[in-house]
């Protein structure tokens, strides 16, 4: 039902403020041509009459309209329709640059960057996904977690919700340094909250590196880590591996050139063939840094999970010449879409990492860092972690008796069992490339050797096998499918000419 008026005003019946609805049936009118553009309308007396309301009503439904451009006028002069109305203001102003010919601007990129290649996002339409580094969201406790975030939230009138420190929120700091020094054996560092990994990879590139500078990557590795550096104007310069990981002695050959300027190592669990960098090889690479005054980026990414023993301390647990650049991040342990990671790194580069974050992205979410910290405290987070670690570890074993059947079935199947991670390394003997579209078409996500080869170009052998998010009935089902995919890219090489 709506009110009639004798120029033909209709004032919607619902429940909104009086004010409000009249607006509404006044800018109707205008919309639909009952009201004319510089038409004058009644006083707001007389409307207030007309609609049986007060005069304040009607003044503060013109006042809205005046705010939202469809009326001129007021303060002892009556209101007007506006000549150009607000759904006919761009209209007018296109038609105008119409007639005079201008062309459509034509953008200066001064920056190109890849679409990233997200694991979530690929995993849409696949009944199975071996997608790496990847935690299994169902077993998160999101009602332990959920405890401590409203804890945090009811912080937010005592000053949670406001700014703070770009670094981070003191007290996840001041956690995160203890379970630090703790597990992973570092100490002296300073840390700085960021979000995820990538976000400290790209500060780190924009900081140190300039147009034309070189870092040093494993031929194999993390993709979005070398964008980071390419968005810098940096040229990536790939260094041998082997079955040990970096090969000091192509790093040496890299490092005589004198154009390397940052090192990128994966060196605990190496992405993405998941080796551990033996000891020795670790403290020739810091030699080589060191002697090159060349700083390192160590990405640390899931150092937890470790399924027989400690894993060895970090390169920056001894950094005496204070090169080393520390990146992990809480994703693998928590959940991706968190984006909670951060930087340990030498007093000399704090500050100005500090500095240059607060332009970009002023800080992290606090809320978020102070219901983390909470959970550290109330052991949450490492029983979560324990569990996590068995977890995975049955599920790694479980793949590897999936593959087993393959391999006693007689396809040509190589790979080392990870002594911890996320993930397995398997020569699959063919074409991954095309392993990759054949199990495609079955409904299987896995990640071909090229995907993580330097420039793409050789299809390689090698899957990537993320074990951490299927249970096992799930990783036996899927690995089912896989060993049928490369089964048949065999056979269709057999019959080849």
């Amino acid at each position: 039902m709506a009110a009639v008026l004798d120029f033909h005003l209709s004032i919607p019946r619902d429940g909104r403020p009086s004010y409000l609805r009249i607006a509404d049936g006044l800018r109707q009118a205008i919309q639909s041509g009952r009201l004319e553009p510089s038409e004058r309308l009644p006083s707001c007396r007389r409307l207030a009459v007309m609609l049986g309301v007060h005069r304040h009503t009607v003044t503060a439904a013109a006042d809205e309209l005046v705010a939202e451009g469809w009326l001129k006028g007021g303060e002892r002069r009556a209101h007007r329709v506006a000549a150009v109305l607000p759904s006919e203001f761009f209209n007018a102003r296109v038609g105008h640059t119409a007639s005079r010919g201008a062309k459509t601007l034509r953008w200066r990129l001064v920056r190109e960057a890849g679409a990233p290649k997200g694991a979530a996002s690929a995993a849409r339409g696949h009944r199975y996904t071996f997608a790496g580094g990847v935690p299994d969201l169902r077993l998160f406790p999101y009602d332990e977690f959920r405890t401590c975030l409203a804890q945090a939230l009811r912080r937010a009138p005592r000053g949670l919700g406001g700014y703070g420190d770009p670094a981070g929120h003191p007290e996840f700091i001041q956690r995160l340094s203890l379970y630090l020094r703790r597990v992973r054996v570092l100490t002296g560092r300073r840390i700085l909250v960021t979000h995820g990994s990538q976000e400290g990879m790209f500060l780190v590139a924009q900081l140190l590196l300039r147009p034309g500078d070189k870092v040093a990557v494993e031929e194999l590795g993390f993709p979005p880590a070398w964008d980071a550096f390419r968005a810098a104007g940096a040229e990536l310069a790939p260094v041998r591996l082997d079955a040990s990981g970096m090969v000091p002695e192509a790093l040496e050959v890299a490092l005589s050139k004198g154009s390397v300027r940052l090192i990128y190592l994966t060196s605990h669990h190496q992405y993405p063939t998941t080796v551990t960098l033996p000891i020795e090889r670790r403290q020739r690479i810091y030699e080589l840094a060191s002697r090159s005054a060349v700083p390192i980026i160590e990405d640390d990414y899931d150092h937890e999970f470790h399924f027989r023993s400690h894993p060895i301390a970090p390169l920056a647990s001894n950094d005496p010449s204070e090169l080393v650049i520390y990146a992990s991040t809480l994703s693998k342990i928590m959940f991706p879409s968190m984006r909670l990671g951060f930087l340990a790194v030498p007093e000399a580069i704090y500050h100005p990492l500090v500095n240059l974050r607060a332009i970009i992205t002023r800080q992290n979410n606090t809320f978020l860092q102070d219901a983390v910290a909470r959970w550290i405290d109330s052991g949450g987070f490492e029983r979560h972690l324990r569990r996590m670690r068995r977890v995975y570890q049955e599920r790694r074993d479980a793949l590897v008796d999936a593959l087993s059947v393959g391999r006693r079935a007689g396809l040509a199947l190589d790979w080392s069992v990870p002594d911890g991670g996320m993930a397995l390394w398997l020569d699959c003997g063919v074409n991954s490339d095309a392993v990759t579209r054949e199990a495609a078409a079955r409904k299987v996500l896995v990640n071909p050797e090229s995907h993580y080869r330097f420039a793409g170009t050789r299809p390689g052998t090698h899957l990537r096998l993320g074990y951490a998010s299927q249970t096992p009935p799930e990783l036996r089902a899927g690995a089912d499918i896989l060993l049928e995919a490369i089964a048949s890219v065999r056979a269709a090489r057999a019959t080849r000419p």
